[in-house]
């Protein structure tokens, strides 16, 4: 009882800090509903539409592309169908990850025995795909360094991701050496953590990921171009909402951190904390205040989420699947 209750407070709290972002924006003119109103017009309605749904469906495919590393073969349409119950809940759990626990599970109750191939491919998946938003970060500020050399804000920030980009290239290299992994440099450090036995699984299936590099090519491109999909839903929305002066390549940096931003556990779908870190981000990149930062990712979060209510569907379709299954061996 004091536990549940102790959930229910922490889930509160994170939903009244989000409104809370929000109302602050909305009462002092930094995030302006109403300048998305062009975006409802039929045609920027289904291109925007069709940019989430190719979003989510490659995202999908980066994570199927994981599981089939792992020797288990399944169909694009069963992972996107777990992928948009995934992104549903990511609307009624903290931050924009709390989804892919909800995913993984079904996907063992779909695929027994696979539970660390689940637990392993949805961690893996959220690390490239922020390694993804990493490197394409670092290209857009390396593309316009003369720029970022000139704010203080902005070098600081561009030491910061290419110190985090390189932290990741270690991390990885030592996860997929075979050098590493045969000389139990790891697995030594390992025993002496608590829970080794558990943390051991998920290093030696974390390890497989790196033996095939095509495979690892091929995830990287699937999420370079799923975010490609969300950044020119931000154009869209930008443009749709009136802000015609803002370049390409600002969006191609804001989107990458500010999405890295939404992924923090302290708000529903990041919903709050993607308004305020876009707000910034635009803000000092272009050196001037403008609504255009909360506007186009609240566009964006209202968009996933209308694409996300299919996972509801589906979500009810398996747990009374998974319901008359349990009945049936009674």
């Amino acid at each position: 009882m004091v536990k549940h209750t102790k959930k229910l407070l922490v889930q509160t709290s994170k939903i009244l800090f989000s409104a809370g972002i929000i109302y602050w924006l909305v009462q002092s003119g930094k995030l302006n509903f109403a300048a998305l109103k062009n975006l409802l017009t039929p045609a920027a309605a289904s291109v925007a539409l069709l940019l989430v749904v190719l979003n989510l469906f490659l995202a999908s495919e980066r994570w199927r592309a994981l599981i089939k590393s792992q020797g288990l073969k399944v169909s694009p349409l069963k992972v996107f169908r777990l992928s948009l119950i995934g992104s549903f809940f990511n609307f009624a759990m903290p931050g924009g990850v709390g989804g892919d626990v909800i995913k993984a599970f079904y996907f063992t109750r779909e695929n027994p025995g696979s539970k660390v191939v689940a637990v392993t491919s949805v961690l893996m998946d959220r690390v490239l795909g922020l390694f993804a938003m990493l490197l394409l970060a670092l290209l857009v500020m390396v593309y316009d360094l003369n720029h970022i050399l000139t704010v203080p804000a902005l070098t600081t920030l561009f030491w910061f991701i290419l110190s985090l980009f390189f932290a990741f290239i270690v991390a990885l290299a030592l996860i997929f050496s075979q050098k590493v992994y045969d000389r139990s440099i790891l697995k030594k450090i390992i025993h002496m953590l608590p829970l080794s036995e558990k943390f051991m699984k998920l290093y030696e299936s974390m390890h497989l990921y790196g033996k095939d590099g095509k495979r690892f090519v091929l995830v990287l491109c699937l999420s370079l171009l799923s975010q490609v999909c969300s950044i020119l839903f931000l154009i869209l929305a930008g443009n749709a909402a009136g802000f015609t002066d803002i370049a390409a390549k600002t969006y191609f940096l804001v989107a990458p951190l500010g999405y890295m931003a939404t992924a923090i556990p302290i708000s529903p779908a990041g919903v709050g904390v993607g308004q305020a870190a876009f707000y910034f981000l635009f803000n000092i990149y272009n050196g001037n205040t403008s609504e255009v930062g909360p506007t186009v990712i609240t566009a964006f979060q209202v968009t996933t989420f209308v694409v996300s209510l299919t996972g509801a569907f589906f979500y009810l379709r398996i747990k009374e699947r998974v319901s008359t299954a349990a009945l049936e061996k009674m």
